[in-house]
């Protein structure tokens, strides 16, 4: 069968390679969370995360059976991606005429970059995208007809969906709505409503205890309109893709022509059909851009994706598109195959690999060193002892005035070499370049080599013996000079140089409290 080749292919697209990339600073919670005890990982979670549990429950299990391991964590990702490849299938043949159109929305699904960049990723939402698609299936099941069993497999879905991600609410709640005024005097419907509506009360004392974490506060201080323009691109190439105006131009096309065919090539029961997933979609995409306008990334937009996607494939798969709706299908797949091409080929669109950094560091004690020995490990512009922390066992914050018993400081920075630009995914280009000095000046240490691990520098000093050394007297996460970066006391925001290059400067506090100095002992 067709759809099972597809499926096929979206698995591989998924699987291949899923292990090559390590975990960056999101992912890197995510794991964080998952090796500790059930109670405390649940008990840290609105405090570090600003998601519901069922991801990292889910998670929790997973790691425990396939590894802690890149390949490990993110397979969960990528099984819950697979997933949502039939799941499309089978809504669209549930609400869409053609069988054509729905065998498109199943190769959309699996050839679309963004769904591929999330399905390889230790986050919830691959998952989120999976359980929403569900709402949609369960959804036009219920609204032919709304017996107690298609409402309650709908509820269940949309329960699921808001466990994973409070963005749920931007297609769960135009269902709803749908739902109530097709059937509004269904008692089925009513309870179905009722059931979802309480699952989310549940929710509200976990989401008002996140909101007061302020984790999300950097996405309302950015630009509204830059996350706006950044929607259709992404949800068409992906975060990261060579030759990506060409492709965002080419593919942007694609979707117009489809949009076209659907006007002037369509019959009217394909037009119909294409009404209820485009409303949804259209509904879903005002209600965050509204309402939730303060946190609103595209990725945050992927509950919608289903809906939009069989709107886009109603067009490409009309009767009379012929020929041409399956050869923008085409092209819009091959846009697809390129960008996760591109990234598996190309260390510079990956997300960042703190594990060979790690490897250059060593163990500690070293052999031959004495089990009192301490290293500190300062990260230039990026202070955060994840997920560096990942992979040395026993990395900590600098605390106090003084470390005593110091053999060596380890001094590393994002290579200047390059500069990408500022970006919310988890590709280099969320890390701040600085320029790597040849020594630093710290009384009874002095450099013994710089080595160059992927866009990373390592400065190595040492001692001959061991040192009590002074905070003050270390480098700092204020250490070095960034390109294209203002003073360290500049406040958070994002801004963009004459080359339209964004970036993300530190707010002060940050550096002060963890400023880049991490102390590493037996």
């Amino acid at each position: 069968m067709p759809i099972v080749v597809i499926t096929l292919l979206g698995a591989a697209l998924r699987f291949f390679y899923i292990g090559h990339q390590g975990f960056w600073l999101d992912e890197a919670y995510t794991v964080d969370l998952v090796m500790r005890s059930p109670g405390r990982m649940l008990g840290l979670l609105p405090h570090l995360e600003s998601t519901p549990p069922l991801y990292y429950c889910v998670a929790w299990v997973w790691t425990r059976i396939f590894g802690f391991g890149p390949a490990g964590v993110k397979s969960l990702s990528a099984l819950c991606g697979t997933l949502t490849i039939p799941v499309a299938y089978a809504a669209g043949r549930k609400l869409l005429p053609s069988p054509r159109a729905a065998l498109i929305v199943a190769a959309l699904t699996a050839f679309n970059p963004f769904l591929i960049w999330y399905s390889q990723e230790a986050r919830a939402y691959s998952m989120l995208v999976l359980l929403s698609a569900c709402t949609v299936l369960a959804f036009a099941y219920a609204l032919e007809r709304p017996r107690a069993l298609s409402l309650a497999l709908w509820a269940l879905a949309c329960v699921l969906a808001l466990l994973t991600h409070y963005y749920a609410l931007i297609v769960i709640v135009p269902e709803a709505v749908w739902l109530l005024y097709e059937h509004r005097r269904s008692r089925a419907v009513q309870l179905g409503i009722a059931g979802v509506v309480a699952g989310g009360l549940a929710l509200l004392p976990l989401a008002i205890t996140q909101t007061q974490t302020h984790n999300n506060r950097w996405i309302a201080r950015s630009s509204y309109l830059l996350r706006l323009r950044q929607i259709v691109p992404l949800f068409v190439t992906g975060p990261e893709t060579h030759a990506r105006r060409l492709l965002e131009v080419l593919g942007i096309a694609m979707l117009a022509a489809a949009v076209a065919f659907l006007i002037w090539r369509s019959r009217r029961r394909e037009r119909q059909g294409a009404l209820l997933p485009g409303g949804i979609a259209l509904a879903g995409f005002l209600l965050a851009a509204v309402v939730g306008h303060n946190t609103l990334l595209a990725r945050n937009l992927l509950p919608i994706w289903l809906p939009a996607a069989l709107f886009i494939a109603a067009g490409l798969g009309a009767a009379r598109a012929g020929y041409a709706g399956v050869a923008a299908t085409v092209v819009l797949c091959a846009i697809g195959l390129t960008a996760v091409v591109s990234v598996n080929t190309t260390e510079a669109l990956q997300r960042p690999n703190w594990q060979p950094v790690a490897q250059a560091l060593g163990p500690w004690p070293q052999p031959g060193g004495s089990a009192r020995d301490a290293r500190i490990v300062v990260v230039q512009y990026n202070p955060s002892v994840l997920p560096l922390g990942l992979y040395m066992k026993g990395l900590r914050y600098a605390r106090g005035a003084a470390i005593r018993h110091v053999t060596a400081i380890d001094v590393i920075a994002v290579d200047h070499g390059w500069l990408g630009a500022f970006c919310w995914w988890g590709s280099i280009c969320n890390l701040i370049p600085s320029h790597l000095a040849r020594d630093y000046r710290v009384p009874g240490f002095h450099a013994v080599a710089t080595k160059s691990v992927g866009h990373f520098r390592i400065l190595e000093l040492r001692a001959s013996r061991p040192q009590t050394v002074g905070r003050d007297e270390l480098p700092s996460a204020r250490t070095g000079n960034p390109p294209l970066l203002p003073r360290p006391d500049t406040p958070f925001f994002y801004s963009y140089d004459d080359k339209h290059r964004f970036f993300l400067f530190l707010p002060p506090g940050d550096i002060d409290v963890k400023d880049g100095q991490f102390v590493q002992q037996s």
